[in-house]
């Protein structure tokens, strides 16, 4: 049953969202994919098996995409190969949420030592380079057998700081409120202050970062998968991507250029519908991208 905060919920955050034309189109490319995801392998069959006599053939009605060195159809690999980004891209962006959220809410609350020793922990990710951190992480365990968690919880590490600092400015703004106090006076467990009376009054703020974080899980999480870090899948983006570019040579052939230009530009479309979105929250719910205001 629909309650009244679900309500509120949807005319405060998700309706300017829909209004936004950025933001509309960002949720539409991502929704496309999603479903791409999720019905488009049950709907799109897909024969791996190799036929030399017709590679790198030209996008055509059988083959939309045109097809591999192998002779392998493109469109069925992007297709059945979508669920392993998609899912890979969510979950590191919700464990990046999860881990930033319940540290921010702990630093901004800690004081002394222990908010100290956060802060560092949190200015130490901070400064790390992205692209040096992915080349460590694939030559660490490019050889180990990670599952699709293992692959999320690596990509999330790297991502949860910037979040976490955000979380902490707004727990440290919150803190000081009559209703914190109150429960202090009560002699309120830390856990339930922490996690009842400051967390729930972030949920929307951390959900619309859980939104923003698409984009850098999905660049993150092709990278890798672009170096290697997986168990081989042929139809991983990534993977496909790193095959079309140094194992099949497709750029030093005219032929075989198709084959590089459209798993790049699912790979572009994909994070480029993260970005919209995540322009479009920023332009929506920060005061001074506004344009009416």
């Amino acid at each position: 049953m629909i309650n009244e905060s679900m309500v509120n919920f949807y005319f405060d955050y998700i309706q300017p969202l829909l209004k936004n034309k950025k933001s509309l189109i960002g949720l539409i490319i991502l929704l496309i994919y999603i479903f791409m995801a999720t019905v488009g392998a049950a709907v799109v069959p897909l024969d791996m098996n190799s036929n030399f006599a017709e590679r790198y053939q030209k996008p055509s009605l059988k083959h939309p995409f045109g097809t591999d060195y192998f002779g392998v159809d493109i469109f069925q690999q992007i297709v059945h190969g979508s669920r392993a980004v998609i899912s890979l891209t969510m979950l590191a962006s919700l464990l990046a949420v999860l881990i930033g959220a319940v540290v921010g809410v702990a630093r901004g609350y800690l004081e002394g030592i222990a908010g100290k020793i956060i802060d560092t922990i949190i200015m130490v990710f901070l400064v790390i380079p992205s692209f040096p951190a992915l080349l460590i992480l694939a030559a660490i365990f490019m050889d180990k057998d990670l599952n699709l968690f293992e692959i999320a919880l690596l990509v999330a590490i790297w991502l949860w700081a910037p979040l976490a600092k955000q979380i902490s400015a707004q727990v440290l703004s919150i803190k000081n409120k009559e209703f914190i106090e109150a429960s202090r006076m009560l002699n309120m467990p830390l856990s339930y202050i922490l996690f009842s009376d400051i967390t729930k009054l972030l949920i929307p703020y951390i959900f619309i970062n859980f939104v923003m974080q698409i984009k850098g899980a999905m660049e993150f999480s092709v990278g890798l998968m672009f170096l290697g870090l997986a168990k081989f899948d042929p139809t991983h983006w990534g993977i496909m991507l790193n095959y079309a570019l140094y194992q099949a040579g497709a750029l030093y052939t005219a032929k075989g250029f198709h084959y590089v230009f459209f798993v790049v530009l699912n790979i572009v479309l994909l994070i480029y519908g993260g970005v919209l979105l995540s322009q479009g929250i920023e332009e929506v719910f920060n005061p001074r991208l506004r344009g009416n205001e």
